[in-house]
């Protein structure tokens, strides 16, 4: 509207040689077509713009990590600080059953941190300088968890599609900068046309004007709406964590040191909404602030709180990081850390499974605290390098075959030539390891293999393939490892596009839904009657009439990837719903065996829909 009325305006500036806003002079020059056309070209100028914007920041939470002035910080760091950021992370998204995001650090001196990405499989996490020498693990625990908060809340597309829509309306405004920009050089060569350099020069600075005025209520809208969604994850971090005074200390800690949170990199102001704390210092002051003052957060989080920031910019001292502790007293500790099978937590219902989809709880990440804790350390550090993760899953392959000496020439003949030693190594610990630590052991070694080169990762997955394929069938523990393993990896480096969701119901999914509860049933129940009611158990879960249960000696896992791969397009708010039937089917006896629950967060990881260990 404002773009039309402009317009008129520079029309009957042209053609009487004066300015004027009287609307019947205007009215005389108006013309549908004229109105139509202009509203066209502003839309589709906002929309491509929008489009143009988005897309550039498509490639992921590392697009906006690198536009920052990133560094990734790579996962066989050997820095102190850097490994326990990496810890934190790790266990984190493990204790939520989502893909360990990248971390990047930024050469800021500041307290602040970030999360972006169009979605967990492809997030990231970063983090200053500041933040990481001046908090205590405690403290970065919760700036952690309150990023967390914003991949589960689907802040991190929103803040992307926020970022898209004001460049559009932006670009209306840079529009008008340009044409007075190229005025200023044309007035000086030719100044005959005075009447037509006046009327560009007045629509240059409309531009400008319309296009600000639309960009600063997009700035306030996007601030509006941020400051509401920091709250939400201040309280999310402190029900993640269960302790206040992590995510209190650290914005204790923002208000007390020089630098505060702010960011001096060019590119900050775009992304100013996705920072943990204030990353820009704004002209118009609290109008434009994406975060509440941190007086409120702090007050809302610790209602106790005296008003004292905390003012000391010395460093805190490092523990040793095989303690990978926390400060003493802010939790009760887990029983059983040395004995990692004593676990407290008991599932009762499916309703309480996928009540923790896409969420955290303090008892999972002190679980999976625990279990890191209590891996073999060889291991664990295989699997937190590039080089070493790929011999990793090759040993966890090799220890299921059968005719180990065919797999090992096969190895030799596709895999690095390094390989070999170092699977064989690996493969003497995972004779000694419970099975419970596999599929943390795959989270990590997913998270690693992502540095690899794309000529590395081609050369891993013939490997991988060749090896399973190798006794020409595929088990369920090989299988787990493909979909897990090489879905992740072939999303990340490109061989793989994201599904797209597409359906709203599951009725027309019937054979797959079939298909997939029947494995379940198999893999947890030996009886075929006890079987056959588990099945029938999930399948009222579901919701889908005329389910009927495929012979076992009929079944193939071959069968499961084309299930999956036709469910992975069920729309995001259907999907749980079979899940819960998948739970249903594993506590139709009231049991719960380690490979049936390796199998449901396998199935629940590649529906995008992350699943917590299931503790039992």
């Amino acid at each position: 509207m404002l773009s039309n009325l402009l317009l008129l305006i520079i029309i009957a500036f042209a053609k009487s040689g004066q300015l004027t806003f009287d609307l019947e002079a205007l009215q005389a020059n108006y013309s549908w077509k004229i109105f139509f056309n202009v509203s066209m070209a502003i839309g589709m100028l906002i929309l491509f713009g929008s489009l143009f914007k988005t897309l550039s920041l498509s490639g992921g939470g590392t697009t906006v990590a690198e536009m920052l002035g990133g560094r990734l910080v790579p996962q066989g760091s050997s820095d102190m600080r850097e490994r326990q950021l990496l810890n934190v992370v790790e266990e984190m998204a493990i204790a939520a059953g989502m893909p360990i995001p990248k971390v990047y650090l930024l050469r800021e001196q500041s307290i602040n941190a970030f999360a972006a990405g169009m979605g967990p499989a492809d997030a990231v996490i970063g983090v200053t300088e500041g933040a990481l020498s001046r908090l205590t693990r405690d403290e970065l625990q919760g700036v952690i968890a309150h990023e967390f908060s914003h991949i589960f809340n689907g802040d991190m597309r929103l803040n992307i599609r926020l970022i898209g829509v004001l460049h559009g309306i932006l670009l209306i405004g840079l529009i008008g900068y340009f044409i007075l920009r190229s005025l200023r050089f044309s007035s000086s060569k030719n100044s005959k046309s005075g009447g037509g350099i006046a009327a560009l020069a007045g629509l240059g600075l409309g531009l400008m004007v319309v296009g600000y005025t639309g960009t600063f209520f997009g700035q306030w809208i996007k601030a509006s709406v941020s400051r509401q969604r920091e709250y939400l994850a201040d309280s999310s971090a402190v029900q993640f964590t269960r302790n206040k005074d992590t995510i209190a200390g650290a914005l204790k800690k923002i208000g007390g040191v020089s630098y505060g949170s702010y960011l001096n990199n060019p590119a900050a102001p775009q992304y100013s909404h996705a920072y943990f704390a204030n990353g820009v210092k704004g002209f118009f002051g609290s109008l434009f602030a994406t975060h509440p003052p941190l007086e409120d957060r702090i007050k809302r989080i610790d209602p106790s709180w005296d008003g004292e920031f905390v003012h000391s910019e010395a460093a805190p001292s490092l523990p040793p990081e095989s303690l990978r502790s926390t400060t003493p007293g802010t939790r009760s500790p887990l029983p059983g850390v040395e004995k990692i099978a004593v676990v407290t937590a008991i599932l009762s219902s499916a309703e309480q499974a996928i009540s923790q989809v896409g969420t955290l709880n303090e008892q999972n990440i002190e679980y999976v605290h625990a279990l890191i804790i209590a891996m073999p350390a060889e291991l664990r550090t295989a699997a937190q390098d590039a080089y070493t993760a790929r011999a990793l899953v090759y040993a966890i392959l090799i220890h299921n075959q059968k005719d180990k000496q065919h797999v090992w020439s096969l190895l030799v003949k596709h895999a690095d030539q390094s390989m070999p030693a170092l699977a064989e190594k690996y493969l003497f610990e995972l004779k000694q390891l419970d099975e419970k630590f596999r599929l943390p052991l795959l989270d990590l070694a997913i998270n690693a293999l992502r540095e690899l080169s794309t000529n590395q990762y081609i050369q891993f997955k013939r490997a991988v393939h060749q090896i399973i394929i190798s006794d020409k069938t595929i088990d369920l523990k090989e299988w787990i490892i493909q979909r897990l393993v090489i879905q992740q990896l072939d999303l990340h480096f490109g061989f793989r596009k994201p599904a797209k969701s597409r359906h709203a119901k599951l009725d027309i999914f019937k054979t797959e839904v079939e298909t997939i509860l029947a494995l379940i049933a198999f893999v947890e129940h030996k009886d075929d009657a006890m079987a056959k009611a588990a099945f029938t158990s999930g399948a009222s879960e579901t919701g889908v009439s005329g389910l009927d249960m495929p012979a076992r000696q009929d079944f193939r896992l071959e069968m499961l990837d084309r299930s999956l791969d036709n469910l992975m397009q069920l729309r995001p708010l259907v999907k749980p719903r079979l899940l819960k039937a998948c739970v249903a089917v594993i506590l139709q006896d009231g049991k719960a065996s380690t490979k049936g629950l390796e199998l449901v967060r396998t199935i629940s990881t590649c529906l995008d829909c992350p699943m917590p260990p299931v503790l039992r």
